[in-house]
């Protein structure tokens, strides 16, 4: 049995009508029953919030590069202008990357069409980098890019180098990609040959400005005790490589197949099975030696990234099937014969995200993806200005407040606040403290937020006044108290 690689033929009419068809349907579906959560707000709230200067000169915190944050900043800018609100704005702005990116696919790509169609409804390109408004949308639209652009390396090399450098400023993910990338042309073009070739050394010294640069921004300024909660204690510790091994793998290429490593931990099953999903990438890229040394290299570096410095979830491990998208582009250029063994390899991979992306979708249209629109809409049209709305937790209070449309305030410095650091610490306040400072902004009393229900004991005078919890994806439940003088 053969598995047609053929280019794509279909006519461009043909593909522009599927295009704009799939993308009617993709924004309806996004604006309508997708909930902005934490992670989604606190991008915007600090693009939007903080002065260029504090937005460059934070993003340590947030372990993210430049890029997402600087093309929000220019959104926040334009919505203000326009008169639309925050979450339009927000999701205008991730839509417009992510159907640029499903535009590539489509457009640029020599994948045949079936394949295609199955990549974007596939779980990654389609629910956690589609409807999710993240930055994560960047990786797609430039590995994409640079997939369809090294068929002809020579060409446009200058414009190749730009995409490489952006890749860089997407996530560190993609700055294992651009490398992967450059080395992919370099088993490719010559090997050592080609390191005297010009077009290569342009795109060598994009991928290095651009690692240099999103080191530059990223690189961690905390003390040890703040970033002990963001990065493993313990690298390579037989626990971190287990976790590893299984979440990049299994948990990302046959997703769906086990329970999510990153809530459950590993299992024999998971180990077995990745090292099952290992073997058949191996024997996919097998007869194309280069694409099979770049898949090793960045599988390779991946998992030590994972089991070294920061072991990620779902939505960081899918970024190894957007680059495995990439190689079956690059794949396409040599013209491959796979039998039937190489088939089952592409199908079970598609299987398993389309199968993650139906459960997703259902789920989405289903329950809420966070609570922190209810609770917000909320206390938007019930709380008056003037009364001061109090966050026991900021990161978790982020999004309520976003759709709130307010700041919050938070204890004990008693500051207006719209977002948040990572590595602070939550400070319960005691009760006399949250009554002292509805004393000191000369009110009656306080509307408290908390992400879990207060403990009657220290808070013996706090009102339960709503409570928004139940089944949602992020598991953000909310409850809203008051307190009196």
């Amino acid at each position: 049995m053969k598995l047609s690689l053929a280019f794509d033929r279909t006519p461009n009419w043909a593909k522009i009508a599927f295009f704009l068809l799939f993308l009617s349907v993709y924004s309806w579906f996004k604006f309508t029953y997708h909930e902005l959560w934490k992670d989604e707000w606190q991008a915007w709230l600090m693009a939007r919030d903080m002065s260029w200067k504090q937005l460059l000169g934070s993003l340590y915190y947030e372990g993210h590069p430049a890029l997402w944050y600087v093309y929000l900043k220019g959104w926040t800018g334009l919505g203000a202008a326009v008169g639309w609100s925050d979450v339009f704005s927000l999701q205008s702005a991730h839509t417009l990357v992510a159907a640029a990116a499903y535009a590539v696919l489509l457009f640029r790509m020599r994948l045949p069409l079936w394949l295609k169609i199955a990549v974007l409804l596939g779980y990654y390109p389609l629910f956690e980098y589609g409807l999710v408004s993240r930055g994560y949308a960047f990786v797609m639209l430039f590995a994409f890019l640079l997939a369809a652009a090294l068929e002809q390396p020579r060409k446009n090399t200058w414009l190749t180098a730009v995409w490489l450098f952006l890749l860089c400023q997407t996530e560190v993910y993609g700055v294992l990609m651009a490398a992967t990338f450059l080395g992919y042309l370099f088993w490719k073009e010559g090997q050592w040959a080609v390191l005297r070739e010009r077009w290569y050394l342009k795109l060598a010294g994009a991928g290095f400005l651009g690692a240099v640069v999103f080191i530059v921004t990223v690189y961690p300024r905390a003390s040890q005790d703040e970033l002990a909660s963001a990065y493993l204690d313990q690298p390579l510790a037989i626990d971190a490589i287990a976790k590893a091994w299984q979440g990049t793998l299994a948990n990302t290429y046959y997703l769906g197949s086990i329970p999510d490593t990153n809530v459950f931990g590993y299992g024999s099953l998971g180990l077995i099975l990745s090292a099952v999903v290992l073997a058949g990438l191996i024997h996919l890229f097998w007869r194309e030696r280069p694409l099979l040394y770049s898949f090793l290299f960045f599988q390779l570096s991946f998992l030590l990234f994972a089991a070294v410095i920061y072991t990620g979830g779902v939505r960081q491990w899918g970024t190894a099937v957007i680059f495995w998208v990439a190689l079956l582009q690059l794949w396409q250029y040599e013209r491959p014969s796979p039998g039937w063994s190489r088939w089952l390899v592409v199908g079970s991979i598609l299987f398993f995200q389309l199968y993650y992306s139906v459960l997703g979708l259902q789920k989405e249209y289903r329950y809420p993806f966070s609570h922190a629109k209810a609770a917000g809409l909320f206390l938007r049209e019930k709380v008056p200005p003037e009364v001061p709305i109090v966050a026991i937790n900021k990161f978790e209070a982020a999004p309520v407040l976003g759709y709130a449309g307010r700041t919050f305030y938070a204890l004990p410095e008693g500051e207006p606040f719209t977002y948040f650091k990572w590595v602070e610490k939550v400070y319960l306040p005691p009760e006399h403290e949250l009554g002292l400072f509805a004393q000191y902004k000369q009110v009656g009393g306080i509307i408290v937020v908390s992400p879990k229900p207060l403990d009657p004991d220290r808070y013996p005078h706090a009102r339960l006044w709503e409570s928004f919890d139940g089944y949602n994806l992020k598991n953000e439940n909310y409850y809203l108290y008051t307190l009196s003088r």
